[in-house]
C-alpha cells in the first residue's frame, strides 16, 4: 500500500512540470507609526533693528538711548542691555516676554559723569 502511494504521487509530481514565471507585479504595504512627538517650541532670536542715541552727551545730565528689537524666532523672553565697552560693565539691563515676530521697543535713561567720550554697546538675546 505504502507503494502504491509513493507511485501515485511521484505520478502528480509529474503532470505538474515545471514551473514558468509569466507575469509579476511587486508592491509596498506602508508601515503605520504613531506620529512623532511635537518638535520643542522655537528658541526666541533677538535682532537688533534700531538704537536711537544722541550725537553727545553733557557730563551729570541725563541722556536716553533706545533699542527697537525684533523676535526672529519663537516666542520667548528677550534682553537688552547697554555695556560701558571701556569698563565691559552693564549699565542698564531690560527683559520681557516677546511674541514670534513682535517688536519691542525700550528706552534706557543714562547718567554719566566721565568727561571723556563714551564707547557703549548693545547686546539683545534670549534667556535660556
Amino acid at each position: 500500500m505504502f507503494e502504491k502511494l509513493i507511485e501515485n504521487r511521484l505520478r502528480l509530481m509529474h503532470s505538474i512540470g515545471a514551473k514558468v514565471v509569466d507575469d509579476t507585479e511587486d508592491f509596498t504595504i506602508p508601515v503605520s507609526l504613531p506620529p512623532p512627538p511635537p518638535p520643542p517650541p522655537e528658541e526666541g532670536n533677538a535682532t537688533i533693528i534700531s538704537i536711537t542715541k544722541p550725537s553727545t552727551f553733557t557730563p551729570g545730565e541725563s541722556f536716553n538711548v533706545t533699542t527697537k528689537l525684533r523676535n526672529d524666532g519663537g516666542s520667548d523672553s528677550l534682553f537688552v542691555q547697554l555695556i560701558d565697552k571701556d569698563t565691559g560693565s552693564i549699565l542698564k539691563y531690560h527683559s520681557a516676554t516677546v511674541a514670534s515676530g513682535a517688536i519691542l521697543s525700550h528706552t534706557m535713561s543714562i547718567t554719566l559723569t566721565q568727561t571723556t567720550d563714551f564707547h557703549g554697546k548693545i547686546e539683545v538675546g534670549h534667556i535660556e
